[in-house]
């Protein structure tokens, strides 16, 4: 199970670094599009320490140049198509090992400010309560995205004529969107995914989502752990916006409606993920399932639960839970 105390979660995600060096070894330039395209010097990951060898090359790791412009299709439309992670450095990062925060983070708070999503105050207990200890519940839609930002996995988008299917490693999910502007189904079944469809705007992808499982839970960007998570009710409406500015980057932005639950739409601020360089970084299965550390959660005190259950009803962290 990948779920686990923070401190559990950042001791084990330390251990496995050399591990992780597999899953990618991006090494760009020194020099590279930050937020929304601007060139700028990356600092290095090491700062003003003396160059060592670190495990997983993250010594190496540096801020992506722009590549280029994007590639387009035969229709003209930027060609999405690329795999993806959460990052400025096009591949694999973690949280164990913190290098420079402006190769981590998807975007700058000075440049580019996000509003936390702001809950009716009797939504509060119905709604706004965090993942029960030891479940594995699907993605879902936004979540199987924006948990990325504390998963550090990646975003594979495979783009076609008519559609564009959106992967995720971890939580293993697979989205087919049709792209050719057609209107939501008059009478939708709720599922995991919701009903997705798709429309251009100008380079700009805009995915709209209904018909969510209520059971599904929102994380809110920008932030950590699964204690920000929250669910929704049937009237949730989800946009999503995709677009290629270069090569290297891709950004995505989301919209959250829920008038049951929020005081107004949530709006994420413009985040950045970066396409993979390494040539044999490929698809990993990675599953969840409720089997694989039984004796932990049987071994954690109940002063951890509670504290845990409590925190993010008031909109606050609490202790939360590390990945």
């Amino acid at each position: 199970m990948r779920r686990t105390a923070g401190v559990v979660a950042a001791v084990v995600c330390f251990l496995l670094v050399p591990l992780l060096a597999q899953r990618g070894s991006g090494q760009g330039g020194q020099r590279g599009a930050g937020q929304g395209g601007q060139r700028g010097s990356a600092p290095a990951a090491q700062g003003a320490k003396p160059p060592v060898k670190i495990a997983g090359d993250f010594d190496k790791v540096h801020i992506l140049e722009p590549g280029g412009p994007a590639p387009r299709t035969r229709d003209g439309h930027p060609d999405l198509s690329g795999r993806y992670y959460p990052n400025h450095a096009g591949r694999m990062l973690q949280g164990a090992y913190r290098i420079d925060e402006t190769i981590m983070r998807q975007f700058d708070p000075a440049k580019t400010p996000q509003e936390n999503p702001v809950f009716r105050p009797e939504a509060v207990e119905k709604y706004l309560h965090p993942t029960p200890y030891g479940s594995c519940p699907p993605g879902g839609t936004p979540t199987s995205i924006t948990t990325q930002a504390t998963e550090h996995g990646p975003l594979e988008l495979v783009q076609v004529p008519g559609r564009i299917w959106a992967l995720t490693e971890f939580p293993e999910t697979i989205r087919m969107i049709p792209t050719d502007g057609r209107p939501h189904s008059p009478d939708p079944d709720p599922s995991f995914n919701g009903e997705s469809v798709a429309r251009w705007d100008g380079d700009t992808l805009v995915v709209d989502t209904v018909a969510i499982e209520t059971r599904m839970r929102n994380i809110s960007v920008g932030k950590t752990g699964d204690a920000n998570a929250w669910l929704h009710s049937e009237k949730e409406h989800v946009i999503e916006r995709f677009s290629r500015p270069s090569k290297n980057y891709l950004v995505y932005q989301l919209t959250v409606e829920d008038p049951d639950v929020l005081v107004k739409p949530f709006t994420s601020a413009p985040h950045v993920w970066t396409l993979a360089q390494d040539p044999n970084d490929v698809w990993t299965e990675y599953i969840c399932t409720s089997n694989e550390e039984p004796e932990f959660w049987k071994k954690v005190d109940d002063k951890t639960k509670e504290d845990y259950e409590k925190s993010g009803r008031d909109g606050s962290t609490g202790n939360g839970r590390g990945r």
